[in-house]
């Protein structure tokens, strides 16, 4: 028998909205933009370096310099760091405006994941509360949604800028909790697709969580809950 959950904490990005192709249409346009050779490879070397830049801010390994006088000055800082090793021999005010024209074109091309709105509409009739907390850029978040015509069944949605720190670290559900002043782990449920960020933080804080897994992908470290391959199963679960 499962749990009887009331508030469902969902990921964003390829959870329900496929970010590889929004992030490939986004660095697409910034390379025609600047004039650069685009062909697969290139694009694909900005998603491992991407991937790979968030996963070492998440673990801890990309920290900041120096104290920002405001947290939006730290958000520009470290988003722009990805384009200072994509491009290479750039200063940090052209990476700055290159990832706001990237976050902007990050705007054009939602994909959503197979089933999803339909998932959405579905937990949302039965009365689930439903949150996004993400780790994607607070401006696009919002706009992604109402691509693939979600955002009417969210309650709220959460961003990692909003709480200055990253998914899985503590601070991060802590200012959740906060903001929707709400400490029930226990009705609560996070579903998510990368163990590290989103079954590590739900592990970390007493939370249940669900892996999204649709590559079938083994992961021996972080032991979710649940795990699924297709966001249809979540009805076997809710």
């Amino acid at each position: 028998m499962y749990k009887k959950y009331k508030k469902l904490l969902f990921d964003l990005d390829n959870t329900l909205v496929d970010d590889d192709e929004n992030r490939k249409n986004a660095i697409r346009k910034v390379l025609i933009e600047r004039n650069e050779k685009v062909a697969e490879e290139k694009l694909n070397e900005f998603i491992n370096l991407d991937n790979q830049f968030w996963k070492d801010r998440a673990g801890g390994k990309i920290k900041d310099p120096y104290e920002f006088k405001t947290l939006e000055e730290r958000t520009e800082w470290v988003r722009a760091q990805r384009f200072i090793k994509y491009f290479k021999n750039i200063s940090i005010e052209e990476a700055i405006q290159i990832n706001n024209t990237y976050i902007e074109y990050l705007k054009e091309k939602i994909v959503p994941i197979k089933n999803s709105t339909q998932v959405l509409q579905y937990l949302y009739e039965k009365g689930y509360e439903i949150y996004i907390i993400t780790n994607s850029p607070t401006k696009a978040v919002k706009d992604k949604l109402e691509r693939i015509n979600a955002l009417k069944y969210i309650k709220e949605t959460f961003s990692a800028e909003e709480a200055g720190h990253m998914k899985p670290h503590d601070e991060f559900f802590k200012v959740f909790f906060n903001k929707t002043n709400n400490y029930k782990k226990e009705e609560m449920l996070i579903i998510g697709d990368e163990p590290e960020k989103d079954i590590l933080g739900g592990i970390k804080n007493g939370i249940d969580t669900c892996w999204f897994n649709p590559k079938k992908e083994l992961n021996n470290e972080y032991k979710a809950t649940y795990e699924i391959q297709e966001l249809l199963e979540l009805k076997n679960i809710l």
